[in-house]
């Protein structure tokens, strides 16, 4: 059997993911940092998975991950970081600690479990992180913006250091995609939003969980960053 590690596993394009890669025979070891509520709700109905809470923003719990998924003797075939964290505060208003719980869940921690999990990624392997349109192009929410342009140079930056054992290293960056963090937009924003779109609507988890497995196949796909935005700045 495969076995897989996906951060930020529970909800949206994490849990699509996860639900993709049990579907092609993969055992997931699904990480999530706070909602148990929506970590009890999953039912998959077989038990190729494994729920392990961990709270990205601290160093320590990354630690503690990578150093439970390296007790389960196992190779790993494939990590999907797509853990997120966003601050949604005024530029005025930030500060010192909450940039750098963006900066840890969204970068240092991708960094740190690629370091740590080396030992144990199968040869020929592949790693995803998931990046976002918002790090291509300037947003407002500069800690989230910039984070993820980090993780896009990140990926890049890992080819290099994984290329001895073949491990591909790739990026997505998502447009607008229908996950929970959309729920509190206005209508007025959302059309606003949707109208700069050339395909005039936001995309869904499952269109980019398509993607991850892409990558994951392609065996000739390395140190890419993938659009997946619908046509987002053609309008």
């Amino acid at each position: 059997m495969k076995h897989a590690l996906v951060t930020g596993a529970t909800k949206g394009i994490g849990l699509a993911i996860s639900k993709q890669l049990i579907n092609e025979g993969h055992f997931v070891y699904m990480n999530y940092g706070h909602d148990e509520s929506a970590a009890k709700e999953l039912t998959f109905g077989h038990a190729e998975y494994c729920l392990m809470k961990a709270d990205l923003s601290l160093a320590a719990s990354a630690d503690n991950l990578a150093d439970e998924m390296i007790s389960k003797d196992i190779q790993l075939d494939c990590i999907v970081l797509n853990a997120g964290a966003t601050c949604r505060k005024p530029f005025g208003e930030v500060d010192f600690d909450e940039w750098n719980d963006v900066m840890n869940v969204n970068v240092n921690s991708s960094f740190f479990l690629c370091q740590r999990l080396f030992p144990i990624m199968k040869e020929g392997g592949a790693i995803v992180l998931i990046g976002s349109d918002m790090g291509i192009y300037p947003h407002a929410l500069a800690a989230y913006s910039v984070s993820k342009a980090a993780s896009h140079m990140l990926a890049q930056s890992l080819v290099k250091e994984f290329a001895t054992r073949r491990i591909r290293v790739n990026a997505i960056a998502p447009g607008f995609i229908d996950t929970d963090w959309q729920l509190d937009k206005p209508a007025w924003l959302r059309e606003k939003i949707e109208n700069k779109i050339a395909l005039k609507r936001f995309g869904t988890a499952d269109e980019i969980a398509d993607a991850c497995m892409f990558l994951i196949k392609n065996e000739y796909m390395n140190g890419a960053v993938l659009q997946i935005d619908g046509g987002y700045a053609f309008e």
